[in-house]
């Protein structure tokens, strides 16, 4: 397989957000892995200054990637996979910022209806489809970078999360609920 375009990595990544396809039908890129993580960055900066200083948000935004590279190389080192670990973050990156994307309008509605003084109750359910979403997804990756069943990348996806939230949370309290609360 050729390496993928920069028109045809949205569209993997999209077809990864349907579960239709699998990170290692993509080939070997450094250059969208770069990319991956870039947009994952800039999306997450995005989502995390609605309710955070700038300085604050590039905090969270850099600490939540450096946390999702960690869990993931980790994760694949104790299996024994390093070999597919670009594969791997790319795919988690890519998906995670178009889900990202896709949250935007919602995180931002939050904001603003919590400047008003309303409680956003459909707007919390929203959030919820939209992280339950995000952690499926992130099983089907790890099922496939580690050749393995669905609840065991179900399991990884969930402890990823866990992990994020807390290490977010401990080091920038108040920056994750302020937006998704």
């Amino acid at each position: 397989m050729n390496a993928p375009s920069l028109v045809s990595w949205p569209y993997s990544w999209w077809e990864q957000l349907l579960l239709k396809r699998a990170p290692q039908q993509d080939a070997y890129s450094p250059a969208a892995l770069a990319a991956a993580l870039l947009m994952y960055l800039l999306v997450d900066l995005a989502q995390v200054s609605s309710g955070s200083p700038a300085k604050g948000a590039w905090a969270v935004a850099l600490t939540d990637t450096a946390v999702t590279v960690i869990f993931a190389a980790a994760v694949l080192s104790l299996a024994a996979k390093t070999q597919r670990l670009v594969q791997t973050l790319t795919a988690l990156a890519g998906t995670g910022a178009l889900l990202g994307l896709l949250g935007l309008p919602l995180i931002w509605q939050v904001a603003r209806t919590q400047e008003a003084g309303a409680a956003p109750t459909l707007l919390a359910v929203g959030w919820v489809l939209l992280v339950a979403w995000s952690v499926v997804v992130q099983a089907h990756i790890f099922r496939h970078a580690l050749s393995t069943r669905f609840g065991y990348g179900l399991l990884l996806a969930v402890l990823h999360s866990l992990i994020a939230v807390s290490v977010l949370s401990r080091l920038f309290p108040g920056a994750l609920g302020q937006a998704a609360e």
